[in-house]
């Protein structure tokens, strides 16, 4: 007996004790009966930004987002908004208001991390509350409610090491459930 053979001799009990039983073949499918698939749903994003960079537009099947940086609203350190951005911001209203849906609509506030932790907790707050509150007035959405919070500089979206990044992280983002 050669080397080849001994070993096969040794391990040919061993694959015997572990093979598996062969499956019954299965019975012929009913061409009547349908089929029943398991299938996926990915909760797919679509983001769509302007070409400066500060206007933002995200939507997935649960939420729409609409993202405008704190430069296009507020002057810097405020949360007085302009008038320019008053115009930007009736136009997301409207949007909404089409858009018909049925629960609140969440407003963010964001700061970069620049200066102290708790200023900019505050000043995130007072600026969603500035963007929630004329959101409120208008009449088109008189039947949602909504509700305003800050977080500061938690969640940036970009580096805060550089004023690129920073500045993408000085935000407003208005959160639309759509369903």
């Amino acid at each position: 007996m050669t080397i080849a053979t001994r070993r096969l001799a040794l391990l040919l009990p061993l694959a015997a004790a572990t093979a598996l039983p062969l499956a019954a073949p299965a019975a012929a499918a009913d061409p009547r009966t349908p089929l029943a698939v398991q299938s996926r749903v990915y909760d797919l994003v679509s983001r769509v930004e302007n070409l400066a960079g500060t206007e933002r537009v995200s939507e997935s099947r649960s939420e729409t987002t609409y993202s405008l940086q704190a430069a296009v609203l507020f002057a810097k350190d405020s949360a007085d908004i302009s008038a320019q951005a008053k115009h930007k911001i009736d136009a997301i209203a409207q949007k909404i208001a089409q858009a018909n849906p049925g629960r609140a609509v969440e407003i963010r506030g964001f700061t970069d991390n620049l200066g102290s932790a708790q200023h900019g907790l505050e000043l995130s707050t007072e600026r969603a509350n500035a963007v929630k509150q004329l959101l409120e007035k208008n009449p088109a959405l008189s039947r949602l409610t909504f509700t305003a919070k800050g977080f500061g500089e938690a969640q940036p979206i970009a580096d805060n090491s550089n004023e690129s990044g920073r500045q993408k992280n000085r935000r407003v983002e208005i959160v639309v459930p759509t369903r």
